[in-house]
């Protein structure tokens, strides 16, 4: 009996995992006009972190564009920021918390236009090796 109460138990708990899994489901086109309007005095046009208002901060805002910040930058981790604000994910606390002015999908279309200033990952060690080497000549 005991087997099966433990099996039961982690069947659930895998279970609960797997909806646990966080979906963005936002819309960058959307959350363009969004950023434009309350973001970019702070993280510039193209995400850079170099809006007008940037120069008055510290710290600076996020750079979304630069691949030391790529890793952080999930889409929970954004939604989040956006969201509940900077110090809620332990960065600065003068990233505001939308959530009193945004609706949840808005901050989800925000995300998603943020993460569009993401770079792409770099390529792993064995792909950035093949691409050093010419690709084989066609018979």
């Amino acid at each position: 009996m005991h087997k099966l109460v433990l099996v039961v138990g982690l069947v659930g708990s895998a279970a609960f995992a797997a909806e646990a899994k966080f979906e963005l489901k936002g819309d960058a086109g959307k959350g363009a006009t969004t950023f434009k309007t309350l973001c970019v005095s702070c993280h510039g046009e193209t995400g850079k972190g170099d809006g007008a208002a940037a120069a008055a901060l510290t710290p600076k805002p996020c750079n979304f564009t630069d691949p030391v910040n790529a890793e952080r930058l999930t889409d929970e981790h954004v939604y989040k920021t956006i969201k509940d604000g900077g110090a809620a994910v332990g960065r600065s606390p003068l990233m505001v918390a939308w959530s009193s002015t945004l609706k949840d999908d808005q901050i989800r279309d925000v995300a998603a236009y943020v993460l569009s200033f993401k770079p792409a990952p770099a390529p792993a060690k064995k792909d950035a090796a093949k691409a050093g080497k010419p690709a084989p000549a066609k018979k």
